[in-house]
């Protein structure tokens, strides 16, 4: 009865040409072809700065384009068909410990650290910022970091990976010294700064480690 009504009301053809209900289906599978395709790979590239304190400067355009939740919440149904284990709660608190992990291994200048919680892409980006902080003879920290929200924003399964995007609001101290005299160069050692960005993790499918992908910051 509704396509019926659509017919009658000018969905079953245009001038007698016939843009008829097969053609209007066959537009919406096109249209999410292309969103499928064009949905995530930039995160093969995601990266970003891990510094704060310039804020307006952190926006790369490597990283991964970021998309509204669904009305009834991220669908785990993909990755529990090949993982029965997965628990979204026990995922979460994984990813807030790899939060702290992360800036920890940041302030130790611990890139072995570093890579072994993030991607290869990520990695090579922090890679360079830490050697242009190193030839300045300079040092970013990050201290009394204080997690106020953490929650899954969006999963998906694609080519083999699994991906989860993780919405972290914080504030901590960031700022930047001189390696040698320890004097703030940059930023603050005691005004917080208050930050929202959105963590992609990512495994290949199964029960697999899961690694940071990209971050960006809304």
């Amino acid at each position: 009865m509704l396509f019926s009504g659509l017919a009658h009301a000018g969905w079953g053809g245009l001038g007698g040409s016939g843009i008829g209900l097969f053609e209007v289906l066959l537009f919406a599978g096109l249209g999410y072809f292309l969103y499928r395709k064009f949905r995530s790979p930039a995160l093969a590239t995601g990266s970003g700065t891990m510094q704060y304190q310039n804020a307006g400067d952190y926006n790369s355009h490597n990283a991964p384009a970021r998309e509204e939740t669904a009305f009834n919440g991220p669908d785990f149904s993909s990755m529990l068909m090949m993982d029965r284990n997965f628990d979204s709660g026990r995922f979460l608190k994984s990813a807030q410990d790899l939060f702290f992990k992360v800036q920890g291994a940041w302030n130790r200048q611990d890139a072995a650290a570093l890579s072994s919680l993030c991607g290869p892409e990520l990695m090579r980006a922090w890679q360079q910022e830490l050697a242009d902080l190193r030839a300045r003879g300079r040092k970013n920290r990050m201290d009394n970091i204080a997690l106020s929200l953490s929650e899954i924003s969006e999963a998906w399964t694609e080519t083999g990976q699994d991906y989860i995007t993780v919405r972290l609001q914080a504030n901590l101290l960031d700022y930047t010294v001189d390696a040698k005299s320890g004097a703030v160069v940059d930023g603050s050692d005691s005004e917080p700064v208050e930050f929202e960005e959105f963590w992609t993790f990512t495994r290949p499918v199964g029960p697999n480690p899961w690694k940071l992908a990209a971050v960006q910051q809304a």
